[in-house]
């Protein structure tokens, strides 16, 4: 029986994922084609290979013993392909890349645009997911390179880190008009009195000090929940954050447009809010011309994104200022009149 090899591949995909959707993004195929594929090996091995049950996709007992062996075969093929690509250089390929939600928004655009107009004959596949996913798929040789948190990905001994990305500053961001825009000193527990919009999975260094200085809060239903809502790409936080008195951090060139047209504002940052990307690889996996071509350009990508950064940065740090000390006269002028009248009264 001859098993074809983009069937086990799918099989593998859908192991490491545990879910038929997220393997056929990975895989970049529908999520039906996908499912046919699996149908069609079960039905050449004549046994299932997956159960489906409340916690997502299960291995049956044979197909844990089906897949322990896969596993090999897929990782064999990706090496061996990898080396083809090295023989062949630039002039064919594919290179796929893993980027967190956050560099996705940074990065991405630029990245891709570049190595596009430099590299016409490689092809790009793009995969955007929490840094976690990032990391199985770099192991499972999904994606060749991942651009993500770095805290989530360093201690992973199967991983390599290529490089480290200069520091993106990153500040709460909030709707116009929002309550504490009028405020002149605002703290970080007062902007966590509001909910918050966490996108994907936040690292333990960023999570920890929001945790430290929240406020408890009680409702009538219970505790408020932190975060107040999960989201998976920046996009849809800024929407969301548009539409109601919710804060979201991101960096400022993420929401340029929306700055300039007066529709955010930045309302805090403080110096732990930084990013920390790396470039990671699968350890001891070599890469091909067309994948170190393409850490070229992400590197390339990150100077220019953080050079735009910067200038936002000085802008909105003024105004910022500017904000502050005018809410703070204020606060002083309208205590004076409350004092004056207060002094009539007692004349």
């Amino acid at each position: 029986m001859a098993l074809d090899l983009r069937l086990i591949r799918c099989a593998h995909s859908v192991a490491a994922h545990r879910s038929f959707n997220r393997a056929a993004a990975a895989l970049g195929i529908a999520q039906p084609t996908l499912s046919r594929s699996i149908k069609q090996l079960e039905q050449q091995l004549g046994l299932p290979l997956f159960t489906r049950s409340a916690r997502g996709v299960e291995p049956t007992d044979f197909g844990l013993m089906f897949l322990k062996e896969a596993e090999s075969v897929v990782a064999q093929v990706a090496d061996l392909e990898q080396q083809v690509s090295l023989a062949r250089g630039l002039k064919t390929g594919t290179v796929a890349v893993g980027f967190g939600p956050y560099p996705a928004e940074a990065l991405a655009p630029g990245c891709l645009r570049r190595y596009g107009a430099g590299h016409p004959a490689i092809g790009v596949r793009v995969q955007i997911d929490a840094p976690d996913a990032l990391g199985r798929a770099l192991r499972t040789r999904t994606v060749d390179l991942v651009v993500a948190e770095a805290s989530m990905l360093e201690d992973d001994d199967a991983l390599e880190v290529l490089a480290r990305l200069p520091e993106m500053r990153a500040y709460f961001l909030v709707r116009a008009g929002h309550p504490l825009l009028s405020r002149a000193d605002v703290a970080l527990a007062d902007v966590l009195d509001y909910p918050f919009v966490q996108i994907a999975r936040m690292p333990p260094r960023g999570l920890t000090p929001l945790l430290q200085r929240r406020r408890q809060k009680a409702s009538s239903e219970g505790v408020t929940p932190f975060p107040s809502i999960d989201c998976p790409a920046v996009p849809l936080a800024l929407n969301l954050v548009l539409d109601s008195d919710a804060t979201v951090m991101a960096a400022l060139s993420m929401a340029r447009t929306e700055l300039e047209h007066g529709l955010l504002s930045p309302l805090l940052h403080e110096p732990w809010m930084c990013s920390n990307w790396a470039i990671v690889k699968l350890r001891r996996r070599s890469l091909g011309p067309a994948a170190i071509a393409m850490v070229a350009e992400l590197q390339g990508a990150h100077e220019e994104a953080l050079a735009r950064d910067l200038a936002l940065c000085r802008d909105w740090d003024r105004r910022i200022a500017t904000r502050r000390i005018g809410g703070a006269t204020s606060r002083r002028a309208a205590l004076g009149t409350r004092n004056g009248r207060s002094a009539a009264r007692r004349g």
